[in-house]
């Protein structure tokens, strides 16, 4: 909290309080963070919450969430020490005056930021901002993005910020080869959840669950069967979870289906939704789905995630991949004939996988933590 000072108001500083202040002064940096997502996605506001976690180590945030609405922002996990801002406009300009007078970050955004003409628009003026808080040792960063696709032209201007940024990690191998090769790190997802030691035993995990996009074609008949087959074979009862509400109507046909019960969302705050979601989670033994932070929550509470999902286009194996999981996204994409059955032995194996490469996942989001807060200190 800022005391105002009278004129006649005394402070009795020694000389080394003094100096110290005045060196924590000029140490201090400004973060301004890009922060928006789907309003409606638990997703995108749990992943950007790991992101602005390790950005606070850097110094205050002023966080642009767009127009989110107040049960985004609960998934955001906001302190008293950050500002938020609705409008891009004010949030530009007060990154720019910042960038003016002081060091001074401008994180860009992490989750999925497809290349379209507005996006490429923004991403121009973030370039020129991003080139002017360099002039004060300060810098552009972006850790935790992924760009699902290219165009020749508008990519370029993509390509200007992540070679301009001081420090840059994608959360896939792709973007890489679209935009910058500067590295990867895990979704930032993975660095939320229960430590791996307090994870519940298998033996107490009496549940599959199923997470699914609602806007691909429902399950075939024979994808059915296979999900009934596993469930009946460990004995788990299935359970639809809904991530993201605009998928409660094929959530609502697949509980149906399978004679699931649900967890739905009727409710607007994110928070609440994701404590359910992980809840269910830490009593699953396995969850099924194409909802990429479906699957990450899932696996941060010690649920076996598979993308195996027929009309599941790759965006699954991509993301595991970075985290070397590759068995998550194993049969994304292919025929639900082609499934296999998994005995006791192979699900058994495939818990210690997952212990060990979140844990692995979780400690290399530590270091780029350490390592975002280090380049912040160069001057």
């Amino acid at each position: 909290m800022e005391a105002k000072l009278g004129m006649d108001t005394r402070v009795d500083l020694t000389a080394t309080e003094s100096e110290d202040r005045g060196k924590a002064g000029r140490r201090a940096a400004a973060v301004h963070v890009w922060a928006t997502g789907q309003d409606d996605n638990i997703g995108d506001s749990l992943l950007r919450r790991g992101y602005l976690n390790a950005l606070r180590q850097i110094g205050p945030l002023s966080v642009w969430t767009g127009p989110a609405s107040p049960g985004f922002v609960s998934g955001l996990g906001l302190t008293d020490g950050d500002s938020q801002r609705h409008s891009f406009t004010s949030w530009y300009w007060s990154a720019m005056r910042s960038a003016l007078h002081r060091r001074t970050f401008v994180a860009l955004n992490a989750g999925e930021v497809p290349v379209s003409r507005r996006g490429a628009a923004r991403l121009t003026s973030l370039a020129l901002l991003v080139g002017v808080c360099r002039f004060r040792g300060g810098g552009g960063l972006w850790v935790g993005a992924g760009v699902p696709n290219t165009h020749p032209a508008l990519v370029l201007a993509y390509k200007a910020v992540a070679f301009s940024s001081v420090y840059v990690r994608w959360r896939d191998h792709i973007s890489e080869i679209h935009v910058a090769k500067r590295g990867t790190a895990p979704d930032w997802a993975f660095a939320l959840g229960t430590p791996v030691a307090e994870w519940a035993l298998p033996s107490v995990r009496d549940r599959l669950a199923i997470v699914l996009r609602g806007d691909r074609p429902m399950p075939s008949a024979d994808w059915i069967k296979w999900v009934r087959g596993l469930a009946t074979q460990h004995s788990l009862r299935p359970t639809i979870v809904v991530q993201v509400s605009r998928d409660n109507e094929r959530a609502l046909e697949l509980a149906e289906a399978l004679s699931a019960d649900i967890v739905a969302w009727n409710q607007e705050d994110h928070s609440v939704q994701e404590d359910a979601a992980r809840n269910l989670y830490s009593k699953t033994a396995v969850v099924v789905g194409d909802r990429l932070h479906g699957l990450i929550v899932a696996a941060t509470e010690g649920a076996v995630p598979l993308g195996w999902i027929p009309s599941s286009k790759g965006k699954i194996q991509r993301h595991f991949r970075v985290v070397n999981l590759d068995w998550v996204g194993k049969f994304e994409g292919a025929p639900a004939t082609d499934l296999p059955p998994i005995d006791q032995a192979k699900l058994s194996q495939l818990r210690l996988d997952l212990s060990s490469a979140v844990e692995a996942a979780r400690h290399e989001l530590q270091a780029t933590t350490a390592e975002l807060k280090q380049q912040s200190g160069k001057k």
